[in-house]
């Protein structure tokens, strides 16, 4: 388990059948663009290439909902434990009581009931929970935990209302995850909106290319066609990829 544990979050790792999924896309891809805009199957070999950019994006795309995940469950995982502390408990046992509370609600293979089943198999150890969160901090890369674990370690070693330290900690950390889950929603409502304007152009080269087919005749099968197609896909594409950038808000 602890080979598993120590791994990084920084970086994320498709799976097979992520990989599956990403191929397929780029041959799906592949398809419509060596028919819209060449009608030349051979094209099909050249557009493959695409699977490396779609592989680029799913990464991107999976790392920013994992991080997501990890930050909210975080926060959950806290919340349960300020209200262990608040019932009696001892730091290290209102963790072991709030990663139970957690995998009963989340299950048993949430990213953060693995992390503290982890974590709290350490504790035992004699391994300092400081420094046990300070780990999952750096591995985590996600500013929020590492506030968290920093706070944490200056609050075990100054003394002081340490509950009160480690609620109001809490508290922040719980209101900036809500804000960021809210502006998430808000995002990907306007991605998918420029997702769906992005199949536009090849909407309108497939109604065109069906109902009046001679319009489009000249540019396929002949060498200054196949420039002129090439010339509006790489447009296309790199207004597509300005138009991803204006939506991608960092929070």
């Amino acid at each position: 388990m602890g080979g598993e544990e120590n791994r990084s979050y920084k970086i994320y790792r498709l799976s097979g059948k992520e990989k599956l999924l990403c191929m397929g896309i780029a041959l799906g891809l592949a398809g419509v663009i060596a028919w819209l805009f060449y009608r030349d199957i051979f094209v099909m070999a050249g557009a493959a290439a695409l699977y490396f950019p779609v592989k680029k994006a799913a990464m991107e795309h999976f790392q920013k909902k994992r991080q997501g995940e990890l930050l909210y469950q975080f926060k959950e995982i806290l919340q349960m434990a300020a209200t262990a502390l608040k019932a009696g408990y001892a730091m290290e046992n209102a963790f072991v009581q709030a990663r139970e509370e957690f995998a009963r609600l989340y299950g048993e293979h949430a990213l953060m009931a693995r992390e503290f089943a982890y974590i709290n198999h350490q504790v035992r150890l004699n391994v300092t929970l400081e420094s046990l969160l300070e780990d999952l901090a750096k591995r985590s890369g996600i500013e929020e935990i590492s506030s968290f674990s920093q706070v944490f370690g200056f609050a075990k070693r100054s003394g002081g209302d340490f509950l009160k330290i480690f609620q109001n900690t809490v508290d922040k950390i719980a209101q900036k995850a809500e804000v960021k889950r809210e502006i998430e929603v808000v995002i990907a409502a306007k991605q998918m909106e420029m997702g769906i304007m992005s199949l536009v152009p090849f909407g309108i080269l497939l109604y065109v290319g069906v109902t009046s087919p001679e319009f489009l005749e000249p540019l396929y099968g002949n060498w200054l066609g196949a420039s002129v197609m090439t010339v509006c896909l790489v447009v296309y594409g790199c207004a597509v990829k300005l138009a991803g950038k204006i939506v991608e808000i960092e929070v």
